[in-house]
């Protein structure tokens, strides 16, 4: 069989799978896991619902979306300054893996226990898994940087958006449907034995992927005698496009994580959503990530990355607003398809410019920077949201986020991102207008 010059070519359609290289076995490898993780990750998009279904409050919702982001700000940083200090980090990469995806087999054994505090005890839980996701996450980035060249990521990362998407979208459809025929909490037990043994099969895998000997580096025995804010100071000053990045997304995100824990708790108490259509929503949703996924990988082959993500920012504002205008369950089911097929185009294209923007010799260090400043946001926003709701309604906090949101958005227009290798658009007319990312021949 021919090898292949690009992992899984979306060109036509046609999947062409040669094992002739480590880093088209990688490829594979990355492929598979995602689907495998999708299975974990289906039952933990129902973890609001179950806090609710025991008995939680809306406040202890809120804190399920902001803790993990307090606990993520203090531990990135030494996160990057422990796999900086070892050659081999990848290793500690995939323990994390494996201790973040173990966290569910202790959630589904507390019922087993007792029910009394079963809303707090999972929060808890779910909460303590964030130690081990933010040492995972702070080598992720890198590792793809170095496992994926720059040529393919713009495939990979769609292709891996795409397949991890479409195993959501059927899970999260059969899973609650499952959950509406079944008994809380055994229902959801089973739920997360299914998400379980998905995510350790997909966290093996992750475990077999072959990192190039060229990417080896030696470790800095002296990061961890670097105080924290000349870290920060100098990873961001050397780097403007890392700088903007941050910027952009940190102002950009305010709205979204603001109101985030408030939708579950609008569709499920206020609109009386049952499981079956959490699940359905859910399914949905991720078929409009897959079609997303599918159409903006080609959009941004010809438009590039910088004007893919400005086209595709104004619809995805609009979502808040349309929640809000008509609170109908069968609309908002519409509305999160079509907000998710316009999502990739900032999702995807953000992922690249990101990967891009990376410090050479910093890469851990910037990604834990990143990731800390946006978990300040996303640890403050949740609390705030939840409490403004509860004063004037969630209504008018959905229309408050939203505003947010635009007026983040709009940074990308006055402080626009572009990709440090990205390759020239192709010359084909766009319709769009040139303030929306698109320009014509």
């Amino acid at each position: 069989m021919r090898p292949i010059t690009r992992p899984f070519a979306m060109a036509g359609h046609r999947i062409r799978l040669s094992l002739s290289s480590p880093a088209e076995r990688n490829v594979l490898l990355l492929y598979a896991e995602v689907v495998l993780a999708g299975l974990l990750a289906a039952a933990g998009s129902f973890n609001s619902a179950f806090i609710l279904r025991a008995g939680g409050s809306n406040t202890l919702v809120g804190l399920l979306s902001s803790l993990p982001a307090l606990v993520a700000i203090f531990l990135y940083l030494p996160a990057a300054r422990f796999l900086e200090g070892r050659r081999n980090y990848e290793s500690w990469v995939f323990g994390a893996l494996w201790a973040a995806r173990s966290g569910y087999l202790v959630i589904l054994l507390m019922p087993l226990i007792g029910t009394s505090l079963l809303p707090e005890v999972t929060t808890a839980i779910l909460v303590a898994m964030t130690a081990p996701s933010v040492l995972f996450s702070t080598g992720w980035s890198p590792l793809l940087s170095e496992v994926v060249p720059p040529s393919s990521r713009a495939t990979v990362l769609a292709w891996r958006s795409m397949l991890s998407s479409g195993t959501i979208a059927l899970l999260c459809y059969v899973f609650g449907r499952g959950l509406e025929r079944g008994t809380f909490p055994s229902n959801y037990q089973w739920m997360y034995l299914i998400g379980i043994i998905g995510g350790s099969l997909g966290a093996w895998l992750v475990s077999r992927i072959q990192i190039p000997a060229s990417s080896s580096h030696d470790p800095l025995p002296g990061a961890q005698r670097v105080p924290y804010l000349q870290t920060l100071r100098t990873t961001i000053q050397a780097r403007p496009a890392f700088r903007r990045i941050i910027i952009n997304t940190l102002c950009y995100n305010l709205g979204p994580w603001m109101v985030g824990p408030l939708y579950i708790i609008f569709f499920v108490r206020q609109l009386g959503a049952t499981d079956g259509w959490v699940g359905l929503h859910s399914t949905l949703a991720h078929i409009g990530v897959v079609a997303g996924y599918a159409l903006w990988h080609r959009l941004i082959q010809r438009m590039g990355e910088d004007r893919a993500l400005l086209a595709s920012l104004p619809l995805v504002c609009g979502y808040p607003f349309l929640v809000a205008a008509v609170p109908q369950l069968t609309v908002i089911l519409l509305a999160g398809f079509l907000v998710n097929v316009i999502g990739p185009g900032y999702g995807l294209s953000h992922s690249i410019i990101f990967l891009d923007a990376l410090p050479e010799g910093q890469k851990h260090s910037a990604t834990a920077l990143y990731s800390m400043i946006m978990n300040i946001g996303a640890f403050v926003c949740p609390l705030i949201g939840v409490s403004v709701a509860g004063r004037i309604g969630i209504i008018p906090t959905l229309l408050i986020g939203g505003a947010l949101q635009a007026a983040g958005a709009s940074l990308f227009y006055l402080l626009p991102l572009r990709g440090k290798d990205a390759e020239p658009p192709l010359h084909r007319g766009v319709p769009l207008p040139r303030l929306f990312g698109g320009w014509r021949r």
